[in-house]
């Protein structure tokens, strides 16, 4: 993933925030991890990059970068947040509630869901990360069965 293809400093400064090196290294590291980044696997990279940035100072730029919109924040149901770099294509998950599995939705998969919402609502969606919680084919499986 990447965000040096977006004029970072530019949309920083338009919602008035200075464009600062923790900053950077705070998109650089959500960046790098090519994925949904814990604020553990942040840390990590921001560490590596500059020891010197405390975790306050790493959450206060994720919330910065989030307010901007150029990271995405999402619970995908374990334990604390997960970061992306925003822009990507639109994403979305199911999220299975027992083992903590997360699978990709298709997109021709939510196109139909906004077009049936439109539908039957003249709701326009505007989802570029949707995260739908419940059960696995595994998890299910597992199930007890309903006794008699």
């Amino acid at each position: 993933m990447t965000h040096e293809n977006t004029d970072y400093v530019d949309i920083l400064r338009t919602h008035g925030y200075r464009v600062t090196m923790p900053r950077m290294i705070v998109l650089d590291a959500v960046c790098a991890h090519e994925g949904h980044a814990a604020i553990a696997d942040i840390q990590r990279l921001v560490y590596d990059m500059d020891p010197t940035i405390d975790r306050s100072t790493i959450y206060r730029a994720l919330d910065v970068l989030v307010e901007v919109g150029l990271v995405v924040e999402s619970d995908l149901g374990h334990p604390g947040k997960v970061y992306s770099i925003a822009g990507e294509a639109n994403h979305h998950h199911l999220v299975c509630l027992q083992c903590g599995k997360v699978l990709s939705i298709r997109r021709d998969v939510i196109m139909g869901l906004k077009a049936q919402i439109h539908e039957a609502y003249g709701f326009d969606l505007q989802a570029d990360h949707l995260t739908l919680n419940g059960l696995c084919r595994d998890c299910q499986s597992k199930k007890p069965p309903h006794s008699l």
